[in-house]
């Protein structure tokens, strides 16, 4: 009662009110010292903005991750960009330098996407590749920030039919003399995929045929070269279920692992061992951002949270913890599953070429000649040379295995950007593109009054073969043309010779195939160029002979190195 009446005594009420007005005071202090501070500390010095472009099946989650790094990060920007890493591997290639254009011309080089300042492809291959393709900007080895396994892929009512018969396993489904489905195969000269299996083929015949692994391994890539498919990227196709077309499918467990999603039931068989697949490395290119944003997102990558997100999307970590939402149905591993190194150069392209020994096709850049005169008239016809030029080569691409791989340029002088010649369709593989260079070969037209800049175009189409030779392959330039070098601003033959004979490499041959119609052709001309790069003339009065001149042209060029080294 005595403590109560003091409280209410007014004696006590101006400390009460001054006391209120003091923590009032103090509080109102307190906030506009905050807002003053807030209001004085700087902004980002530096807004960095760092691109990276990744292979389509890391893209979504490294995107997420980056999305999170720049809500704790407010002055970085990560931007990803899911792209195929064929196609970083040619923008990269174009822009290190070795330009095409000729050494005389001021022109300049072809455009070129701009080069991003972190590349994340599936594999350590494509790095690789960029290197022996003159992007030195790209290093040898990244970091990797995720693994998926290189497995068989089944349909599921297929491993349900086949389980009955005993285990599932790559033994009896890839090595087995009498295998009881047929295997599917990405081309191993370009897919990381379909080259892990040939580690795994040779791995089996090692096992097999202990005393002669070698003919084991080359027994088993027979019975699949007829299968072997082209894929433009990285995905492959699906298994086929139980039917006519039933088929298993070199895959990835993470491919498994997105059927379900997909409304499919797939079901993964792992290989003895584990195989050299995708270990997505992260590469920083020579671009200046060393300090800058890609050090923090590899971070971000790297850290438990970025782990997470990456498992989350059906990958693996570095060290192969097991990705998360498994279902039970796939049969993928819930353990860890450690991955394996790839081989050393020597052995990798060893093994491509043992593979190319069963599997021959090519790697061809066919280069046309637009000039005025391929429009006089084939003799005895009603064609011209140009339009029976295009008839046979549009015959001669319907016969190319699928996984050749072909690019076609065109040339007369002046096309472009002061060069001589012009890209119309990129080096890719014909099987999923037949059709499409059929009708652009169908759109060229010849340029009325254009000239022969043959001696520039062949040093740039030589040049782009050298640069981007590929293992396991007729690595080749094709050049059909009607006449001779007439551009007197373009380079001289003796320049053109002495560049060919510092391209050539004997360990990597790049022979160039002229294919001379009509009466103007300078035999000698040609037979010289061609000879300094271990090449051959034909010559034929009629474009209906181009299509098996060429063919008899591949034949001729098919022994591979070490073997024949031109």
């Amino acid at each position: 009662m005595a403590d109560g009446s003091l409280r209410t005594r007014p004696e006590f009420w101006p400390v009460t009110l001054l006391s209120v007005a003091l923590v009032a005071v103090l509080g109102g202090w307190s906030a506009v010292s905050y807002l003053e501070r807030t209001r004085s500390d700087p902004g980002c010095a530096e807004q960095i903005t760092t691109r990276v472009a990744a292979a389509p099946s890391i893209a979504p989650a490294a995107r997420a991750v980056a999305g999170r790094l720049a809500e704790r990060e407010p002055c970085l920007t990560v931007v990803v960009e899911a792209r195929e890493s064929a196609d970083v591997l040619r923008d990269l290639s174009r822009g290190t330098g070795a330009s095409s254009s000729s050494p005389s011309s001021s022109a300049p080089p072809p455009p070129v996407a701009a080069a991003p300042d972190v590349w994340l492809p599936e594999s350590t291959l494509w790095l690789r590749r960029a290197r022996a393709a003159g992007a030195f900007q790209v290093p040898a080895e990244g970091v990797s920030v995720a693994t998926t396994p290189v497995v068989l892929a089944l349909d599921s009512a297929s491993a349900t039919r086949l389980s009955r018969g005993g285990a599932l396993s790559w033994a009896r489904l890839v090595a087995g003399a009498q295998a009881p489905v047929p295997v599917t195969l990405p081309d191993p000269a370009t897919s990381p995929v379909g080259f892990a299996a040939l580690v795994g083929i040779r791995a089996l015949a090692d096992k097999t045929r202990p005393g002669d692994a070698a003919a084991g391994a080359a027994a088993i890539m027979r019975r699949l070269a007829p299968r072997t498919v082209s894929v433009e990227g990285e995905t492959v196709p699906a298994p086929v279920g139980p039917g006519p077309q039933e088929s298993a499918m070199v895959s990835t467990e993470q491919s498994v692992l997105g059927s379900v999603a997909r409304g499919r039931g797939e079901v993964a068989v792992y290989p003895p061992a584990a195989l050299p697949g995708p270990d997505y490395p992260y590469a920083v290119l020579g671009t200046g951002d060393e300090q800058g944003g890609a050090p923090a997102f590899l971070r971000a990558l790297l850290a438990a949270e970025g782990a997470q997100t990456l498992t989350g999307s059906g990958l693996r970590t570095p060290a192969g913890a097991a990705p998360a939402g498994i279902p039970a149905a796939t049969r993928i591993r819930k353990v860890v599953y450690p991955p394996a190194r790839l081989p050393d150069d020597t052995a990798a392209v060893e093994l491509v070429n043992a593979w190319g020994g069963v599997h021959i096709s090519a790697r061809m850049l066919a280069v046309f000649d637009i000039s005025g005169s391929m429009a006089a008239q084939v003799p005895g016809s009603s064609e011209t040379r140009m339009s029976a030029t295009v008839q046979a080569a549009q015959g001669g691409a319907k016969l190319l295995l699928g996984t050749t791989e072909i690019g076609v340029w065109e040339f007369s002088t002046d096309l472009e950007a002061g060069r001589d010649y012009r890209e119309v369709v990129p080096v890719g593989p014909v099987g999923p593109r037949r059709a499409a260079i059929i009708e652009e070969l169908g759109r060229m037209k010849l340029k009325p009054n254009g000239g022969t800049g043959l001696y520039d175009t062949t040093l740039a189409a030589y040049r782009d073969a050298t640069r981007n030779w590929t293992p396991g392959r007729i690595n080749m330039v094709l050049i059909l043309t009607d006449g001779r070098d007439d551009d007197r601003r373009g380079i001289k033959r003796a320049v053109l010779l002495r560049e060919l004979g510092e391209l050539a490499d004997r360990k990597r041959p790049v022979p160039i195939l002229f294919i001379g119609v009509g009466p103007e052709i300078d035999r000698d001309e040609l037979q010289q160029i061609a000879t300094a790069t271990g090449g051959r003339v034909a010559l034929t009065a009629k474009p209906s002979g181009i299509r098996q001149i060429f063919f008899t042209a591949l034949a001729e060029f098919s022994c591979l190195p070490p073997k024949c080294r031109r």
